[in-house]
């Protein structure tokens, strides 16, 4: 399986070196579909391994053995399947532009986001509808990663729209639109929803990280 994950990552590299974007999304497809076909047939050649004439104890400790097995491939295959989306991320997306744009609630934020949406250059490119449990991760400290995508250097006009909760069930709706500068190499910006500065109102904060 090593040597398969070895040959997987030069496959998607050669890809994102030598092919256009709309090949490049086709052929990392193809790796994927390849990869779900080749364990399939792992797991259909262990299932028809154990043998039929053995002792009831030793067919036990063969079906034990080869459970192990199984569920070593499985682990593996995951480990493969997030490289080839790291991968497939770097090829569609190169790091010199790449926009990467983060939702966080401050701790003592009474809003709870239901969607945002998010635009740029007019085109909506992102919108997210979120769950119970991804709101109390908000709550909670963490940090959802809203889009990832290719975006060209010089100024461009971002759009946010939030929906959801605040207080004691009121509704809560707010947009900003801004126009931000994209240089050279990744951009990361946070859409904060917390304490307005110098008010106690919460808003929405667009906050740019330096590197």
């Amino acid at each position: 399986m090593l040597s398969c994950r070895l040959h997987i990552a030069r496959v998607v590299q050669l890809v994102s070196l030598t092919m256009p974007l709309p090949r490049k999304k086709q052929c990392l497809r193809s790796v994927r579909w390849r990869l779900a076909v080749c364990a399939s047939c792992v797991f259909l050649i262990g299932a028809g391994a154990a043998p039929q004439t053995d002792e009831p104890g030793d067919t036990r400790e063969r079906f034990i053995k080869l459970d192990g097995e199984i569920q070593a491939i499985k682990e593996e295959i995951l480990e493969i399947n997030r490289d080839i989306l790291l991968l497939e991320e770097l090829s569609l997306y190169p790091h010199a532009q790449q926009l990467i744009v983060l939702v966080s609630v401050a701790n003592n934020s009474s809003i709870n986001p239901a969607t945002i949406s998010l635009q740029l250059d007019g085109h909506t490119v992102s919108h997210h509808i979120y769950s119970g449990t991804e709101e109390a991760a908000l709550q909670e400290g963490g940090v959802h990663r809203l889009y990832t995508g290719r975006l060209t250097d010089g100024e461009h006009r971002l759009e946010v729209s939030v929906t959801g909760k605040q207080g004691r069930g009121q509704a809560y709706n707010q947009q900003r639109s801004v126009v931000i500068t994209k240089a050279p190499g990744r951009k990361y910006l946070e859409l904060h929803l917390g304490p307005v500065e110098n008010t106690a109102e919460p808003g929405l904060i667009i906050r740019e990280w330096k590197r």
